[in-house]
């Protein structure tokens, strides 16, 4: 198993050991919310209003430190997916240059050849290729083009239906309209529940909405999906900063950054993150 597959397995499995022991002492919080922010309990849950400040599928919402500035949103792609993969494809017949003496001279790079792979085998390849790549780029713009082909693939979910949805909650948060956004999402993942990218939109959504539990462990479900999901590892490190676990931060941080090196959001924020916890600079 490669070295950075088994640090991103250790890692979550050190997030999950977090995210219960969060959860324990949290329970018996519920006891003390007041009666009239409790959901009725004659009625389904899908029916019961949404209170100010309550999750709507999680009670258990943790505060946010006073000290700690509100999480920075991550920008969301708009464009149809499908219409970037067209934009996108890569040439398999490239030009082949002529020299002055009239010998071929071969390409620094020629596009791989997909066209014998299943369509899961075809997905993995793809995703694989596209990492080495984002790796390796070192200028800023290039690897910001080889992300949007990364995402064009993950935000695919073989659904019609399900595309749609995601494509609403995503124009409505662009729109600011969170509520419709969660309903789109809630819809998401409860019609493609294996869909990484319906959990780690609805995780960067709780996020955004102050709601901390809910955003730990939906960016967990992404990432047992989508081990590799440098915008998701971004959005847990954001969390963990707000519970006040700088350390597990950092980690989440750098398996982002060994991913997506040129993604500055990380990149500035790590180098930031870590001469906080360490003293010195990245």
């Amino acid at each position: 198993m490669p070295a950075m597959a088994r640090g991103l397995i250790l890692f979550k499995m050190r997030i999950l050991f977090t995210a219960l022991f969060l959860a324990l002492p949290l329970g018996a919080m519920a006891q003390d919310v007041p009666s009239q922010v409790r959901p009725s309990q004659d009625r389904p849950a899908e029916d019961r209003p949404i209170q100010d400040g309550q999750d709507d599928r999680s009670a258990i919402i943790l505060p946010a430190p006073d000290s700690l500035p509100p999480p920075e949103p991550l920008p969301v792609p708009q464009t149809d997916p499908r219409q970037q993969q067209l934009e996108r494809a890569p040439d398999t017949q490239p030009d082949v240059q002529i020299d002055i003496a009239g010998e071929d001279i071969v390409p620094e790079a020629i596009a791989p050849d997909y066209s014998k792979l299943s369509p899961s085998a075809e997905r993995t390849a793809r995703l694989d290729d596209l990492f080495i790549k984002l790796a390796e780029t070192e200028d800023e713009q290039s690897a910001n083009l080889v992300a949007e082909e990364i995402y064009a693939i993950w935000t695919e979910s073989g659904s019609a239906s399900v595309n749609l949805l995601l494509r609403r909650g995503s124009d409505a948060e662009a729109k600011g309209q969170p509520q419709l956004a969660r309903i789109m999402y809630n819809h998401t993942v409860d019609l493609a529940p294996e869909f990484a990218e319906g959990w780690a939109r609805s995780a960067r959504l709780a996020l955004t909405q102050k709601k901390y539990n809910r955003a730990l462990n939906e960016s967990l479900k992404t990432l047992a999906l989508e081990p590799r999901h440098f915008y998701t590892l971004w959005t847990m490190g954001n969390v963990l900063e707000v519970l006040n676990r700088p350390e597990e931060a950092l980690e989440a941080y750098r398996e982002a950054n060994a991913l997506y090196p040129e993604l500055k959001a990380v990149k500035d924020r790590l180098a930031e993150l870590d001469a906080e916890v360490n003293g010195t600079a990245f």
